[in-house]
């Protein structure tokens, strides 16, 4: 039956999304995190709302903001009231208010078809021809353009990242270029690639273009990292994660640095530690996704840590900043999800296909002989998968490190 491995992926692919839509799969997967809220958030019994609004709505609907008395004799008052949070649970009720829940939906249906095709076609005999696996590579390419779009969507939201992170984005996109470079060149006498001298510069300027798109989401997974492992010894129970999430937090990122290493020489010997390698870079990944909601967790108390802050920082506190931070990581919370579970599912989707056995372009007219073409593809997809871990967990590592050494610190 030639055309038996289009069935099998055509009722995986419709399994996979009518499971992901009855069972409300992205919502299910951040439901019971704790989110909070300022007082002034809640609407009043007349009517009126508060004084932030969601990005968007108009600003009339703003009350002016008070004046500060200015004589020396007068003192400034505090609204005890402020000085409080309201924690409440994230439901499936809740979470499609949340900016970008589309975005993080879409993404999610898209990846859980890719990876359900992938699984499929790696682990089940199929006739080795184009008509089975052009599901899973159409699958694979649509799910990681998108995650990709929306990454670089991401990237640029003014409301969600400041003007700086924007900076240095463009700054680490031009240093991954210059270094995939240096690398590419290396290969394979140190870094063990065998990429083309021709598919160099596309596959340089393709991996500037991740570590540009990269460098906010190690951001946040780095300032996760911190807080979740309590490094700062706050001792909050609000803040810092259980014993098991602390282990796994390291166990992530242990594995992530560990798995990147495993393509440098003197450590690559062998094809057989070829196999060994990509289910290190594999469990590297899952590892990332089975943190996922510790690191939104970590994500949604850094406010309250920043709250804390503000709240202890003076006599008389200025609430204005702590409240601003509440109300905005209760609101991109599904922006952050998206930062935090794209790099690992983009690590699995690009390792996938370079697994995929045989020719990927098989029957195919004019260029279905070509199996160099094939291999040349399968490796370009292999590094890239490699170096989004690496530049993942190099950012990460460097960030970790300026919060260690007083450089940079979490606010």
């Amino acid at each position: 039956m030639p055309y038996s491995g289009i069935f099998f992926h055509a009722a995986a692919s419709s399994t996979a999304s009518l499971l992901v839509y009855f069972l409300n799969l992205p919502a299910v997967a951040l439901q019971g995190l704790h989110t909070y809220i300022h007082p002034d958030s809640l609407l009043a019994s007349d009517g009126t709302k508060a004084l932030l609004r969601r990005p968007g709505a108009a600003a009339s609907a703003l009350s002016e903001p008070k004046r500060r008395p200015r004589s020396k004799d007068a003192q400034p008052s505090f609204d005890e009231s402020k000085a409080q949070l309201f924690r409440i649970r994230l439901t499936d009720s809740l979470l499609p208010s949340r900016l970008f829940f589309s975005s993080y939906r879409s993404a999610f249906l898209s990846s859980f078809v890719a990876l359900s095709n992938l699984v499929l076609c790696l682990f089940l005999l199929l006739p080795g021809s184009f008509t089975a696996v052009v599901i899973p590579i159409a699958a694979v390419l649509i799910s990681a353009a998108q995650l990709l779009v929306f990454l670089l969507k991401l990237s640029l939201e003014r409301s969600a990242s400041r003007h700086s992170d924007r900076r240095l984005s463009l700054l680490s996109a031009a240093i991954g270029f210059l270094f995939s470079i240096f690398v590419l060149n290396l290969s394979p006498s140190v870094i063990n690639f065998r990429i083309p001298t021709f598919v160099t510069p596309i596959a340089a300027a393709f991996a500037g273009f991740l570590s540009g798109i990269l460098f906010i989401p190690a951001g946040r997974s780095a300032r996760a990292f911190w807080l979740g492992t309590d490094q700062l010894r706050w001792n909050l129970s609000v803040v810092s994660c259980g014993t098991i999430g602390r282990v796994m937090l390291y166990l992530a990122a242990i594995l992530n640095f560990f798995s990147s290493l495993m393509w440098v020489n003197p450590l690559a010997i062998g094809e057989r530690f070829e196999e060994c390698r990509v289910w290190a870079l594999t469990a590297a990944a899952i590892s990332q996704l089975l943190v996922l909601r510790s690191n939104v967790q970590m994500y949604l108390n850094e406010a309250v840590l920043c709250w804390y802050q503000r709240l202890h920082s003076s006599r008389v506190p200025d609430m204005d900043y702590g409240r601003a931070k509440v109300f905005l990581h209760n609101h991109f919370v599904c922006l952050a999800v998206i930062q935090f579970f794209a790099p690992p599912l983009l690590v699995l989707l690009f390792a996938g296909l370079s697994q995929i056995r045989g020719n990927l372009f098989e029957g195919i007219p004019f260029i279905g002989g070509l199996t160099d073409f094939s291999v040349v593809v399968k490796e370009m997809a292999l590094f890239m998968a490699w170096w989004i871990m690496s530049v993942h967990s190099a950012l990460m590592m460097l960030m970790i490190a300026f919060y260690r050494c007083g450089f940079a610190f979490v606010s």
